[in-house]
């Protein structure tokens, strides 16, 4: 007769050891879970710094570029103004015709700037010092801008140049 080998007990210490092992070791799994968990998050966190580090780098030079390429629009401003008073005066085709020219200069470079998501600061509303600079007073309302001495600009609501302008102020009775 062959002998069958019973199944061993187990008391009641090992039963308890086999639980605490087990505890322990879903304890462990929960740990190793939750560290992923954060792990996962602190890169998407890392990830979306990086993206707007970046944009904002990308607006800086921008406005950078942008800032440079200013005093050519103003100075294409300047050409207009006193190409029209003399072209009134003279009233000669040639000049008129080379006014057409700069002013179609003007409009494309005006294009660009748009298209770069620059906009030009208004200048038909009362002084705002986060806006405009004032770089001169004469007399007339006060905080109303009289005269645009140059024009500002914003890239997205961030102001690259400040317009310059003359504002009117009241006169002092004494």
């Amino acid at each position: 007769m062959v002998k069958k080998d019973k199944p061993k007990k187990v008391d009641k210490v090992e039963k308890e050891t086999f639980e605490e092992n087990i505890n322990q070791l879903t304890e462990d799994l929960e740990d190793s879970n939750n560290q992923k968990m954060r792990a996962i998050a602190d890169y998407q966190n890392l990830k979306r710094r990086v993206d707007e580090e970046r944009r904002n780098r990308q607006k800086q030079v921008t406005s950078d570029v942008v800032t440079s390429f200013l005093p050519i629009l103003d100075d294409i401003d300047r050409a207009l103004l006193i190409s029209k008073d003399t072209a009134i005066e003279e009233k000669r085709n040639n000049k008129q015709e080379w006014m057409k020219g700069i002013q179609l200069v003007k409009e494309k470079f005006l294009n660009i700037l748009t298209e770069e998501g620059i906009e030009e600061i208004d200048t038909d509303v009362d002084f705002d010092p986060r806006l405009h600079e004032a770089i001169g007073y004469v007399n007339g309302n006060e905080n109303e801008i009289i005269e645009v001495v140059e024009k500002g600009f914003c890239l997205d609501e961030v102001v690259i140049r400040p317009a310059r302008v003359i504002i009117g102020q009241k006169k002092e009775t004494s």
